[in-house]
C-alpha cells in the first residue's frame, strides 16, 4: 500500500504504539483476536521492519506466558478451544508466523503437529454440528491447515463441506442459536464467502472444492435482493432464513470487511482470477464500483477505526481490489477511508489505551497494523485476507 498522504500519520503511528508498549495487558485473556496474541501479532509485525529488541521482548514473554497457562490449565488458556478467535488455532497461526520469521525452532514441530491433530478432530465434530463459521468454527481451522500446508487435514475438512453442498438443496446453514449466525450467513466469518474464500486458499483446488464454490457464488448471485439507500444499490443480504422455498433476506446496510458488497466483490475478483472466471471478474468490478458511491452512514454504518465493521477493514479491502482492477474510483474510496481512519485516531489520541482497544478486529491493534505501510498485510493479516 503506497505511503500515508499526511505527515501526522506517522506521529500518531508512533503515540499509538508506545501506548501499546505501556499497556498492561496482563488481564487480557490469551487469543488471537480479542487478547494476548493480537498483541504478540502487533508486537512482531513491528519487530521484522525495525527489529528492535523492545518489541521481540514482548513476543516471547507473551508466548510464554501463553504456554504456561495452557499448562497450568487455566480458564482461558488456548487449549480449551479449537479456534482461531479464541483458542489453539490462533495459537498455530502465530507458531507458524514465528517459524517463518526464524524466531522458532524445531522443538515446537510436536507441539505444532499435536494441535493440528485436535483441532481437525474438533473441527469434523463442528461441522457435524452445523457451525460453518470462521472465527469460531472449522473454516478458520480450514485456514489453519492451507496456511501450514496440511492436505490430508485440508482435503478431510473440503471432503465434509462437499458431502453436505450435494445433500442439501442450499447446504451450510449456521445452527448456533445465534440470531447473527444461523441462517445461510453470506459473510466473511460466519457462511459462504468465508467457506470460499478459504477453498480459494487451498494447495490444490480440487473439483470438489470448485463446486462448492461456485454452488456458493451461485446461490448468492441468484439470491440478490437489491435495494437503494441514497443514491447506491445495495445487492446482497447478509443472510437468509427459512425454507429453500420459502427464504427471507436479513439486510444489513453497513458497509464492511465482514458482510458487506465490497467483501463480495473482493471474492469475486480472487475467484475470477484463480479460477479463471470472466462472469466473475465481470461482476466483481459492477459490485465494486457500486461501493465506491456509498460514503454517508445511511449506506455504510461506519463510525469506527475497527478492522471488521470500521474504517482500517475498508481501507483495506479497497487496496486490495485496486490492486486487481485500478480504478480510480477505488483509489479514491481507499483516501477517504483513510482520512477518517486518521481523524479517529487523532481524535483519540488523549484517551487511555483500553481492553477494548487491544481487540486485532475490535479495536485498533488491527487498524494500526493495516495503517502501517511498512508492514506486510499480506503475512502478518494474511487470515483476513
Amino acid at each position: 500500500m503506497e505511503a500515508l498522504q499526511s505527515q501526522n500519520i506517522t506521529t500518531i503511528l508512533k503515540e499509538y504504539d508506545q501506548k501499546i508498549l505501556d499497556f498492561d495487558y496482563r488481564a487480557l485473556p490469551d487469543g488471537l483476536l480479542f487478547g494476548k496474541l493480537g498483541l504478540l501479532l502487533y508486537f512482531l509485525s513491528n519487530y521484522q521492519i525495525n527489529k528492535n529488541d523492545q518489541y521481540l521482548n514482548k513476543v516471547i514473554t507473551i508466548l510464554e506466558e501463553v504456554f504456561e497457562n495452557c499448562s497450568l490449565q487455566k480458564e482461558d488458556n488456548v487449549y480449551a478451544l479449537p479456534t482461531l478467535s479464541k483458542g489453539m488455532t490462533g495459537l498455530g497461526i502465530i507458531l507458524d508466523l514465528l517459524k517463518k520469521d526464524g524466531l522458532l525452532d524445531d522443538d515446537f514441530d510436536d507441539q505444532i503437529h499435536e494441535i493440528g491433530e485436535i483441532i481437525f478432530e474438533q473441527s469434523v465434530k463442528m461441522l457435524k454440528e452445523d457451525n460453518y463459521t470462521f472465527f469460531d468454527g472449522p473454516i478458520g481451522n480450514l485456514y489453519y491447515f492451507n496456511t501450514i500446508k496440511n492436505e490430508k487435514y485440508s482435503n478431510g475438512i473440503v471432503d465434509i463441506l462437499y458431502d453436505e453442498c450435494i445433500s442439501k438443496p442450499i447446504p451450510f446453514e449456521n445452527k448456533l442459536n445465534d440470531s447473527f449466525a444461523d441462517g445461510i450467513n453470506l459473510g466473511f466469518n460466519y457462511g459462504y464467502l468465508s467457506i470460499v474464500n478459504n477453498l480459494l486458499s487451498l494447495p490444490v483446488i480440487t473439483e470438489k472444492a470448485k463446486y462448492i464454490i461456485d454452488s456458493c457464488m451461485n446461490f448468492i448471485i441468484s439470491n440478490f435482493d437489491i435495494h437503494e439507500i441514497e443514491n447506491a444499490k445495495i445487492y446482497k443480504p447478509y443472510n437468509y432464513k427459512g425454507t429453500p422455498d420459502l427464504l427471507k433476506p436479513f439486510h444489513n446496510n453497513r458497509l464492511c470487511w465482514c458482510n458487506s458488497d465490497l467483501s463480495f466483490s473482493y471474492l469475486l475478483y480472487k475467484a475470477g482470477e484463480i479460477l479463471e472466471n470472466e462472469k466473475y471478474t465481470k461482476m466483481a468490478h459492477e459490485l465494486g464500483m457500486e461501493t465506491t458511491k456509498r460514503k454517508v452512514m445511511a449506506n455504510t454504518g461506519i463510525e469506527l477505526i475497527h478492522y471488521c465493521h470500521g474504517t482500517s477493514g475498508l481501507v483495506q479491502l479497497y487496496h486490495e481490489v485496486n490492486q486487481r482492477d485500478s480504478q480510480p474510483e477505488y483509489k479514491e474510496s481507499k483516501d477517504f477511508w483513510l482520512k477518517r481512519s486518521q481523524e479517529i485516531l487523532e481524535n483519540e489520541l488523549d484517551q487511555p489505551f483500553s481492553k477494548q482497544d487491544s481487540s486485532l478486529i475490535f479495536g485498533k491493534i488491527g487498524a494500526l497494523i493495516t495503517l502501517n505501510d511498512n508492514i506486510d498485510k499480506t503475512k502478518y493479516l494474511k487470515f483476513l485476507l
